[in-house]
């Protein structure tokens, strides 16, 4: 028991003695810290400051120390963070917590260098640093109640420098500007070194240029602020703030040159901030310099899209500068944001309405032309001026393009308003009107929005009226015009056969277009039918007069066998292996009418890796095919291959020139015309046209490597 007691005794004794060798420890690494921060070995320095701490946390001249390292490293945040832990570890101390909320002032932490500096004038009423940190922290956060009793009681405590400087401030800040001016003045009386006092002082000039109405006054308040600037940057030449107010100055003289001048130095001298584009930006535009002005709008808009203020005054800017499509997209972007951020009144809203519409009419005057519209009519089939039109029709289908400098107004054929896109230029029209049997005329008129006018006459001649003849060949059908719709299929492939005594012009299933030669009389045509929900489907064809037939067909469902042995892909008729997979390779590059088409090893490069995942038993190169060309060769050529073939997979690779108008894509013809879009290639409806060919064709896949196309070219098309 007597051993015990002594090894207690022993225990405590040691601890007690290893209190203050921990403490002299800390205060040694503490001097090492400190020898090596006055040597400028920060990262050292900052190490033996750790351990340090870590030895004794409450050192706290270890984080003064430390503190005053990470400001030499420029690391302001980290310094803050120290010196509010030592105005923590010692809150009677008013000292510390004054050089914590100035430091907390310069990392924009307001609220905890406004709680520091109350926490030191709790110690130490009539501090008048407290009282001056004080009040920049509620000047810049806002609170000018409170800024305005901080500087009042500061310069009440001692009429200094500092404390007039900061009681200006907030004058300023205020409106009270003379008083704000007395005290700007009084700095510079007792320190004509006080440089932000100049730039003030500048400020205070530039406020009451707004308040006076006398023209003596606005001129020497310009003056006063110029000649304040000037003499700072002769104190500073560096003093972005100086030239900032001065090229205020300049720019209410109206000396958009030299406030260009000073702006652009502050960008040169590295102060890119949203203020100084901006700024730079009016007085651009307040020189006549437009383009300029946009430029610098838009590094603001690039940082942040939804800038309203930067919005507008690009769109001021682009109308001046006669962009005016850009300053309406910029009036909408405008709006747009602010009425994401709910800060759209009614009346902003009423004068975005007012600017675009005015923007619009400057528009429609600048775009005025005095060219009437070329008028093309398609249907009914013509002969020269002669439309021949079947003796049995009562109503004519009537339908061509339009093509006009201008949106169209209206289309009309025999008076009756024809259906046509009223948005789109060289709009396509149709209109289906009645035909008396001794009219002699159809009259397809045309008005631009400028009111220009032309006129299309063709005279009528009355055709044979005799429609169609219609036959199935396959599959098979029953004398009741019955099919059969195998068990587990939804689609079924019908071909069959036209007779007439003139050219086909339609034949579809269902309203969708079949395939077949046009430029052959009595074709066939082919087409897989979705009957998926169906129990019946009509087919319609009609010859180049208007004569058309009409059957329709009913579809009887097969019985699910009792027994099915599941199909394997060489007998399963949807495997995309049958029949093999053959590659079409369209190449456009000699163009007449456009630029030509470089084509190198990429691009060979790109279709392989498409097409890597298929075996390819036969490639089809064409090469620079005309429209007529590309039409024929789809319709006709490749379709004749691929039933006598029984190819199963299609792949086509387009190369060449490609253009989106109105939503549709288009491939150009080597024989294309710039902005002329019926001399254009429409394959919109070439997969499923593809998949038409033959039953056996179960895959199509079209990949069009389009060059000088819009930017969404490939997403439409892939």
């Amino acid at each position: 028991m007597r051993t015990l007691r002594l090894s207690l005794a022993a225990l405590v004794t040691n601890l007690v003695l290893a209190v203050p060798v921990l403490s002299q420890s800390g205060k040694a690494f503490l001097k090492e810290a400190d020898k090596l921060r006055a040597e400028q070995q920060f990262e050292q320095a900052l190490e033996k400051y750790d351990f340090a701490i870590r030895t004794d946390p409450k050192l706290i001249k270890a984080y003064q120390g430390r503190a005053e390292t990470y400001a030499a490293l420029g690391r302001p945040l980290q310094r803050a963070q120290d010196l509010g832990q030592a105005a923590q570890l010692d809150p009677g101390e008013s000292r510390y917590a004054v050089d914590a909320a100035s430091a907390f002032l310069d990392v924009d932490s307001l609220s905890r260098a406004r709680h520091l500096a109350e926490q030191a004038l709790l110690v130490s009423p009539k501090d008048q640093s407290a009282m001056l940190v004080r009040a920049k922290a509620c000047l810049r956060s806002g609170d000018l109640d409170c800024a305005a009793q901080a500087s009042d009681a500061a310069l009440a405590l001692k009429g200094t420098t500092d404390s007039f400087f900061m009681h200006g401030l907030v004058r300023t800040a205020t409106r009270d500007y003379k008083t704000a001016e007395f005290d700007l003045d009084k700095v510079l009386e007792w320190n004509y070194l006080y440089e932000p006092a100049y730039v003030a002082l500048s400020e205070v000039q530039l406020a009451l240029y707004e308040l006076y109405s006398g023209p003596t006054m606005k001129l020497r308040t310009l003056e006063k602020a110029i000649e304040k600037c000037t003499r700072a940057l002769e104190l500073n030449p560096r003093s972005t703030d100086a030239l900032f107010t001065r090229s205020k100055a300049f720019a209410l003289q109206k000396e958009y040159a030299k406030a260009i001048d000073d702006i652009s130095r502050c960008i040169a001298l590295e102060r890119t901030d949203r203020a100084v584009y901006l700024q730079r930006a009016r007085y651009y535009q307040g020189f006549g310099q437009f383009q300029n002005a946009v430029n610098d709008l838009n590094q603001i808009i690039l940082a942040d899209p939804q800038d309203a203020e930067a919005l507008l005054l690009r769109a001021e800017c682009r109308e001046s500068n006669l962009n005016l499509e850009g300053a309406l997209k910029d009036i909408d972007a405008a709006q747009k944001a602010k009425e994401a951020k709910g800060t759209l009144t009614a009346e902003e809203r009423t004068a975005f309405d007012d600017t675009r519409a005015r923007i619009a009419k400057q528009v429609f005057e600048m775009n005025r032309e005095a060219d009437p519209p070329a008028i093309t009519v398609i249907e009914p089939f013509r002969a020269g001026d002669v439309a021949r039109v079947s003796a049995s029709l009562e109503f004519v289908k009537v339908s061509g393009h339009v093509r006009d400098k201008s949106l169209l107004k209206s289309i009309t054929a025999n008076g009756k308003p024809a259906d046509f896109t009223k948005d789109e230029k060289d709009p396509e029209f149709v209109v289906s009107i009645p035909l008396a049997r001794d009219a002699v005329e159809i009259v397809v008129q045309a008005t631009d929005v400028y009111d220009n006018f032309s006129s299309e006459v063709l005279s009528v001649e009355r055709t044979e009226g005799v429609p169609p003849t219609l036959a199935l060949t396959s599959p098979k059908p029953s004398a009741a015009r019955e099919v059969v719709l195998p068990h587990g299929r939804d689609d079924l492939f019908i071909e069959g056969t036209v007779t007439d005594a003139s050219p086909i012009r339609l034949i579809a299933v269902n309203g969708v277009n079949a395939s077949y030669a046009p430029d052959r009389l009595n074709p066939d045509f082919s087409i897989k039918v979705d009957l998926k929900d169906a129990d019946s489907f009509i087919v319609r064809a009609e010859d180049q007069f208007g004569n058309a037939t009409e059957q329709s067909w009913t579809v009887r469902r097969e019985a699910a066998p009792i027994a099915a042995k599941p199909l394997s892909v060489e007998s399963n008729p949807t495997s995309s292996a049958k029949g093999g997979t053959w590659m079409i390779q369209i190449e456009n590059s000699n163009y007449r009418n456009l630029p030509a088409v470089q084509t190198s090893a990429s691009d060979q490069a790109r279709m392989q890796k498409a097409f890597a995942s298929y075996s390819i038993q036969r490639t089809i190169t064409k090469k620079n095919m005309s429209k007529e060309q590309l039409e024929r060769f789809f319709n006709v050529e490749l379709r004749d291959l691929v039933r006598t073939n029984k190819v199963g997979t299609i792949l086509v690779w387009y190369s060449g020139h490609g253009r989106t108008v109105g939503g549709k894509a288009y491939w150009i013809p080597i024989d294309g015309k710039k902005d002329d879009i019926y001399s254009f290639y429409n394959y919109g409806a070439l997969k499923a046209q593809m998949q038409n060919y033959s039953e056996s064709v179960t895959n199509t896949i079209v990949v069009s490597d389009a060059a000088a196309g819009d930017a969404s070219f490939y997403d439409l098309t892939r």
